[in-house]
């Protein structure tokens, strides 16, 4: 059934299926379904299947008060009923608006089957909590290959993961929980050593480079956006059959999101999507630091492209166009060394990015001329880089701080 058609679906029918449990559990910290023996036999560990996925979904926040949360995971329990899951499983650590506690789910053709309730001793969007439903998730589902979603809230690169917004900016960091954020920083170091082999960011601004820089070492490939996305999300229904074999096919997941946007009218056709190979980010690193440390002027008048719509208060961009960018200031100097460090970059991110698609504008606001799959924040002078803990960030330390080392090494 076409996704958009499925959102006609009578809601009454899909909450049976939400609320589905296979055993009464009250409370938090409660488990789920215990493998119960038969006489004389061992219960059995769970069988491993060639491919798993987690959902970290945290809709403690305006999302799940608008009811998204529902909507997808509508998606999802149809998709199981479907065989469109393929054998493999779907768990989803749900931090929900309207339940007591969070609580580790698996779809099935049936609706959602409670594996575990957590307390609410930590947020979802601390390092321990988001350790131990990775820990559970791998426990109630082991699997050959392991991918991760995350469903939040996000807004890439800045270091503002605090319980209040600073200074009347708008905070950026991926999950929101009740007000309360996560570094990219801090994901990087959950993330590390988990084996997941892709991530999927089911939220706005996260193909910048400096958060997936952040990133690197945590996943083979992400999926992302430079802009903001709808908030309804990705269509599981349409994605889910991409992400969940063995090998999974990112770059079919990420357009079937924007296949979905892009067919719609007016102001609701606006999305950008991408898909960046983490092996790629370490050469287009070094190309990029190869051009910075030329030391090239922007043109005074030099205008990249946006990805951020205007927010009250006159809070500037961080978000702009990467290629533009690069190519911006390989124009403002020229050069046989500038000119072999540009066809160098062009080259690495051609490596780099395996997928990108944008619509002709965002949200109608802002118009689309240039979009080569990564987002970038602009340094015109060194003091720039002390916004919203720039200084933090790999990219600065192994990149960007070239643009102002005047002793820098090739």
């Amino acid at each position: 059934m076409p996704y958009r058609l499925k959102k006609v679906v009578d809601r009454l029918s899909l909450a049976s299926a939400l609320l589905f449990l296979p055993t009464l559990l009250t409370g938090c910290e409660s488990e789920g379904p215990e493998l119960i023996p038969v006489a004389g036999q061992t219960p059995q560990a769970p069988s491993e299947v060639s491919r798993a996925v987690l959902v970290y979904m945290l809709s403690d926040n305006s999302l799940g008060k608008n009811g998204y949360d529902r909507d997808n995971l509508a998606d999802m329990i149809e998709a199981a009923r479907d065989g469109r899951l393929g054998g493999n499983r779907l768990l989803i650590y749900h931090d929900d608006s309207d339940a007591e506690c969070p609580a580790l789910k698996e779809v099935t053709p049936l609706g959602l089957k409670i594996l575990k309730y957590y307390d609410n001793s930590q947020t979802s969007v601390s390092s321990g909590r988001m350790e131990q439903a990775i820990a559970d998730f791998k426990s109630y589902a082991p699997a050959e290959r392991y991918g991760l979603v995350v469903w939040s809230h996000a807004t890439g690169w800045l270091q503002t993961g605090t319980t209040e917004p600073l200074g009347g900016a708008t905070p950026m960091w991926v999950g929101e929980d009740k007000g309360k954020y996560m570094n990219v920083t801090t994901l990087a170091r959950v993330l590390d050593g988990k084996g997941f082999d892709y991530i999927y960011f089911d939220c706005c601004h996260m193909a910048s480079v400096e958060a997936l820089y952040e990133l690197r070492n945590t996943a083979g490939k992400f999926v992302g956006s430079c802009a903001e996305l709808p908030a309804a999300g990705m269509p599981y229904y349409d994605a889910l059959p991409s992400l969940m074999p063995y090998d999974a096919d990112l770059e079919g997941a990420a357009a079937a999101t924007f296949s979905m946007y892009d067919a719609m009218e007016g102001i609701n056709r606006t999305a950008t999507m991408s898909v960046i190979d983490a092996s790629g980010l370490e050469r287009l690193a070094e190309a990029t630091r190869a051009i910075y440390s030329l030391h090239p002027q922007l043109p005074r008048d030099y205008k990249g492209q946006e990805f951020e719509r205007p927010k009250y208060g006159g809070v500037p961009c961080y978000m702009f166009d990467f290629g533009h960018y690069i190519n911006a200031l390989f124009l403002s100097s020229g050069g046989k060394e500038m000119t072999a460090a540009y066809a160098e970059w062009l080259t690495a991110l051609d490596e780099c990015v395996t997928y990108e698609a944008a619509t002709p504008w965002v949200f109608n606001t802002i118009k689309i001329d240039n979009h080569c799959g990564l987002s970038t924040y602009i340094l015109r002078r060194e003091a720039d880089a002390d916004v919203n803990g720039y200084r933090q960030l790999a990219w600065y330390t192994d990149v960007a701080s070239a643009l102002f080392d005047s002793d820098d090494e090739q």
